[in-house]
């Protein structure tokens, strides 16, 4: 027979939503950390995505994109961009890869990759390096999805079309549009994980948490975010790429430069990924089994950092130049 005690026990774990909620989407940050810590490990994630962003020197990355990764692969773009008819299709994949390459040394992607190991860990450890690598093709099919997308519309721009689509004003708008609401999705997310948000959730049907709590899903999340940092990209070099596609006038050929270019901006991240994988995939499999919390603590970080920088940074310093403090020290 069950005692009182065990059955008022047993009642308090099945009525609380909030256990119900940590085992779907809002994880195990909520019971393993106080509110006080999860507190702590938020400011503090705020604060440093405020400070990169108020000190990001985006020239230094442009240039260093345009000058070194671009110009040692194909030369210099601004001036290959209006040579489609005499350097053809071919030529347009070494010049779609080279200007991903270029934008994987933004800081968007290095925040992307710094959520992956928290976000594809499986705490089966037999099975963890598997559902990574699953992860990492969903991850990358989102990332193609909308790449593709938006080289289907890019492609049937055209050079004129382009050519005021490529505005510098235009572009910035743009990018802060994108940015900022991709910068609060972050944030909502990471506030969801921590589980400041149980109360709205609670009200979510349960297998519908259960879908967005699944790895695999997180990771489509992930490569969705990512393929839109191509929307939104003002960057030099890849305003030259969509120049030299849309001249074609073709739809179908816009997408295929554009996925091409969306593979070339994540290679680097795959690459580092599969070694990550590769050589800690053990001791990570036992961290997340033994440890769930501090694999979810990395995830929940990196969505807070990552979300404050795209927030404040395309938010506010770029429309409106508040915050700009590299600037306004004369750092750079």
């Amino acid at each position: 027979m069950t005692s009182k005690k065990g059955n008022i026990s047993n009642f308090s774990r099945v009525s609380n939503p909030v256990s119900t909620i940590g085992n779907n989407l809002s994880t195990s940050l909520y019971s393993m950390l106080t509110l006080r810590r999860r507190m702590a490990w938020t400011f503090l994630a705020l604060a440093i995505g405020i400070l990169i962003a108020g000190f990001w020197n985006y020239k230094a990355v442009d240039d260093f994109g345009r000058d070194v990764v671009a110009g040692n692969i194909i030369g210099n773009t601004s001036t290959l961009a209006g040579t489609f008819g005499e350097n053809g299709f071919g030529f347009d994949i070494l010049f779609a890869l080279a200007a991903g390459l270029a934008a994987t040394f933004t800081a968007c992607n290095c925040v992307m990759f710094a959520m992956l190991p928290g976000l594809t860990c499986s705490t089966d450890r037999s099975s963890s390096r598997k559902t990574a690598l699953r992860a990492l093709g969903v991850f990358s099919l989102g990332v193609l999805a909308v790449t593709a997308i938006y080289g289907l519309y890019v492609g049937s721009l055209g050079p004129d079309a382009v050519q005021a689509y490529n505005e510098r004003q235009v572009r910035l708008s743009q990018a802060s549009n994108i940015f900022t609401i991709l910068g609060l999705f972050m944030l909502v997310w990471g506030a969801i994980s921590s589980g400041f948000l149980n109360t709205i959730v609670s009200r979510i049907p349960s297998n519908i948490r259960s879908f967005f709590a699944n790895p695999l899903t997180k990771a489509g999340l992930m490569g969705l975010q990512v393929g839109f940092f191509a929307v939104g990209r003002p960057f030099g070099v890849f305003r030259d790429f969509l120049t030299y596609a849309a001249t074609t006038r073709n739809p179908l050929y816009g997408a295929l430069m554009m996925s091409i270019q969306g593979i070339g901006q994540i290679a680097l991240m795959v690459i580092l990924f599969l070694v990550v994988i590769s050589v800690f995939g053990k001791r990570l499999a036992r961290l997340s089994s033994e440890k769930p919390h501090q694999v979810e603590l990395i995830s929940v970080v990196s969505l807070l950092l990552g979300g404050a920088y795209f927030v404040f940074y395309w938010g506010m310093a770029v429309p409106y130049g508040i915050g700009r403090w590299g600037e306004i020290f004369g750092l750079y």
